[in-house]
Formats: C-alpha cells, sequence, structure tokens
C-alpha cells in the first residue's frame, strides 16, 4: 500500500499545498481520491499517466475537490494517437452522478467519446468494489460528504474528505494503516466543517490508526504547530502532508 499525497491543501492558493488529490497504489492497482484543480499535471508529475487512471473516488462535490475531473474527461478525448477504451469510473457520494451531467452539458467536448464513464454514488456502509471492501460514511462537511475505508491485501486505508468531527471517522478509521485525515486548521480556529489538529489527532488515537497523514492545510496553518497539537494526544506515527509526500503500510 503505497500513498502520494498530490494535492495537500485547499481552494486557497499557497506553495506545496495544491487542491485536493491523493493516489493510492494497491499493487500493481492504482486509485485517485478526489482531483481538485491543477490535479492531472501533478499526477503526471508523480508517474501517474491520465490514460491509465480507471476509478476516482469522489468525496464531495466542493472545487477544491472535483475541478480537474473535466479535465481528465477532456484529455480521454483529446489525447492525439490514442483512444480510450476501458471503462472509467467515478465513485462517490450522492449527487455525483447528475453533478457530471450538468458538468458534460457545459463542457460538451468532454462528453466521453470512445469509452463507457460509469457513474457510481455510494449507500451508507459496506461494498466489494475492485475486490476490495470499501466502507462508506458521513463526515458532516456536507450533507452528502462522505469518508472512505479502503481494506486490501491485509492492508486498511482510511480518508476522511473533508470532514465535521463526527463518532463515524473513528468507525472508518479503526485499525487503519494509514489514515489521511483532513486538518484544516490549528486549535485557535475552530470550525464546525472542518477539523483542527487536536481533534484529527483524537480520531487517530480512538481508532487504533498506525500512520495519521493529515492533509488540507489552509494556507496560514502551521505545520510546526500541526504537529505539536497533534503530537500532545496521538503517540503514532504522523506526516504532515505536503504536495508530493509519499507514505507506505
Amino acid at each position: 500500500m503505497h500513498l502520494t499525497v498530490i494535492g495537500a491543501g485547499t481552494v486557497l492558493p499557497a506553495p506545496s499545498r495544491s487542491p485536493s488529490c491523493h493516489l493510492l497504489r494497491l499493487g500493481s492497482r492504482a486509485y485517485v481520491f478526489d482531483m481538485g484543480a491543477g490535479a492531472l499535471s501533478r499526477l503526471a508529475a508523480a508517474g501517474m499517466d491520465h490514460r491509465d487512471i480507471d476509478t476516482v473516488f469522489i468525496s464531495h462535490l466542493h472545487p477544491d475537490h472535483v475541478l480537474d475531473l473535466v479535465t481528465l474527461l477532456q484529455a480521454t478525448n483529446a489525447t492525439p494517437g490514442w483512444s480510450r477504451t476501458q471503462p472509467l469510473t467515478f465513485i462517490g457520494c450522492r449527487g455525483l452522478r447528475q453533478f457530471l451531467a450538468e458538468l458534460l452539458l457545459i463542457f460538451r467536448d468532454a462528453q466521453p467519446e470512445s469509452y463507457r464513464l460509469d457513474v457510481v454514488e455510494l449507500d451508507l456502509g459496506r461494498h466489494v468494489i475492485d475486490g476490495m471492501n470499501v466502507e462508506v460514511a458521513l463526515t458532516g462537511h456536507t450533507s452528502n460528504s462522505i469518508a472512505f475505508r479502503v481494506e486490501a491485501g491485509g492492508k486498511v486505508f482510511a480518508y476522511s474528505g473533508d470532514a465535521a468531527d463526527t463518532p463515524d471517522l473513528a468507525v472508518v478509521a479503526r485499525d487503519a494503516d494509514i489514515f489521511l485525515c483532513e486538518c484544516s486548521f490549528t486549535a485557535e480556529y475552530q470550525s464546525e466543517d472542518h477539523l483542527t489538529a487536536e481533534v484529527a489527532a483524537r480520531i487517530a488515537r480512538d481508532a487504533g490508526v498506525e500512520h495519521l497523514v493529515l492533509t488540507h492545510t489552509y494556507p496560514a496553518t502551521r505545520h510546526d504547530q500541526v504537529l505539536a497539537e497533534a503530537r500532545r494526544i496521538f503517540a503514532g506515527r504522523i506526516t504532515i502532508a505536503t504536495d508530493g509526500v509519499a507514505v507506505e503500510a
């Protein structure tokens, strides 16, 4: 299990903290989690060719998590000397199908030309996807935002997406080898729809997480302070994400 942080930031511009995108490699398979603006180019820089992207998981429909979906669709039609024949699958929250239908009414050149686009909206609970056990829970960031738990090859990856402080996150993250958790702010800035370092660390501690990877930090959020606040609560391994950071389990 190998995780590469493609975009560690938010909708606000910041060096080394681009809009949200993460690449999970499980053996020969690769999965993208969220695709904020510029993600496709940064995926290419990380060695992930857009022609090899088969499955994208979407946590919610805010711009910093979905804008490069249209770039992927456009690029898939516009690559000289190559036509996609394999299906492309987008898996995510309630409302994803309608969102994409409306997006493709605007960006008509991105309509799939030589392949099938499969859009899957996941119900809460457990699913089997591509031979993996995938569990989904609401996060409270928006009415339909979801977190993912992926069990494959004896390893567990959990991704909070954007989240409020909800008990369901500890359930999704239970005994995770890697818990990729949003950490928008430090303690002095409290938010009803995002997590602070202290809350993320508490969730990781309560869930028995092995490695906590904190992502989605706002530009003014100092990483040294994030680490100090998280370390007071969580004794396991902690990584503060920036673009390009990679971890393994």
